[in-house]
């Protein structure tokens, strides 16, 4: 089976102007019915709770619905993560790792209070329910990770893009014999992850053996020489919710392979909107969300959307037992925590 579609997202990334062209194909295309039920509103009725927003400085024009949403693309563009996002479609390992990036949270905190912040990035870092949960995810999946943080474990990350998932964990009480793996088709992972551990640690050393690996989740041991019964844990964040449930199935009977007797495999999905927590979802920002994200950037994630139960079935199919599901406050990206029999 091929994957060779997953090695990058910029390969496949469009150019900006490129990019705008199509979202407005994308916008014209749909019809005022056909946004009613994607929005459960009528569109004109986003456009006025829009305006209403707080930040008369954005550059977005409301004279009809269709120029409002090509603005929030133009204003998209102007954002390097909103930019990447509408060339690719998608979120590479340096863009996903601004989600999660402290300081570059603060700055955009920094630019709010100039009043210099665009309307994506507020949109896309602070008030998009699905990146929102995304954030919180990393939170779940960190505190499923941290018990196996002891001495002679060995934990993974693939695709493990800055490693920031293990990199960032408690190491207070190890002591030796720990070792930190990280498997990404991107070959500059390995220069990203050196960088990262020398922000984190300075001058003492990272907590265990670092090892950066090149290597493709869909082939089995994933690099060579292949990885087998190798990890106490292996994570995963934001490669399955680009699979299809062939590939999805594949890549779980891999991880599988590669976790000892009595492993543990903790991963993310997205799920459908039919099982969101809805009292706890702002629909206005949900609505504006939508409207970007499969409108105007047509993200590629939203084919493979699954059903809670189908990632469940399908971690049990690839032998996993002990499967939990660990829902964020919105119930939009559950993580999954399974375990291979000791």
């Amino acid at each position: 089976m091929s994957s060779s579609r997953f090695h990058s997202h910029a390969e496949q990334a469009q150019s900006v102007e490129a990019a705008l062209a199509e979202a407005e194909r994308r916008v014209a295309r749909v019809s005022p019915a056909e946004w009613a039920r994607k929005l459960g509103c009528p569109l004109d009725d986003l456009l006025h709770a829009a305006e209403a927003l707080p930040g008369a400085q954005w550059a977005l024009r409301f004279s009809d619905p269709q120029t409002f949403l090509l603005s929030l693309a133009e204003d998209a563009a102007r954002s390097e993560f909103g930019r990447f996002l509408l060339c690719a479609r998608g979120l590479n390992w340096r863009t996903t790792d601004l989600l999660f990036d402290p300081a570059y949270h603060a700055a955009l905190r920094q630019q709010e209070r100039d009043g210099s912040l665009g309307l994506f990035d507020r949109l896309a870092f602070f008030l998009f329910p699905l990146f929102l949960a995304t954030q919180e995810r990393a939170r779940i999946h960190q505190r499923q990770i941290q018990p196996f943080v002891r001495d002679g474990t060995a934990l993974a990350s693939l695709p493990c893009g800055r490693m920031r998932d293990l990199l960032t964990l408690d190491y207070g009480t190890v002591r030796g014999g720990l070792r930190l793996t990280g498997i990404d088709k991107d070959p500059e992972v390995v220069d990203g992850v050196a960088q990262f551990a020398r922000e984190l640690f300075r001058d003492r050393p990272p907590p265990g053996a670092l090892d950066i690996r090149t290597g493709d989740a869909l082939v089995p041991g994933f690099t060579t020489p292949p990885c087998a019964d190798a990890f106490d844990l292996l994570t995963s964040a934001g490669l399955n919710i680009y699979l299809n449930d062939d590939q999805s199935e594949t890549f779980y009977r891999h991880v599988y392979a590669a976790l000892k007797p009595g492993g543990a495999f903790v991963t993310g999905h997205i799920v459908p909107s039919e099982e969101y927590c809805w009292e706890r979802v702002n629909r206005l920002h949900w609505r504006l969300q939508v409207a970007v994200m499969t409108v105007l950037v047509g993200a590629l994630w939203e084919a493979y959307v699954k059903p809670a139960d189908r990632v469940r079935a399908q971690l049990t199919a690839a032998g996993f037992r002990d499967v939990h599901t660990i829902p964020d406050s919105q119930h939009i990206f559950p993580t999954f925590v399974a375990r291979k029999p000791a």
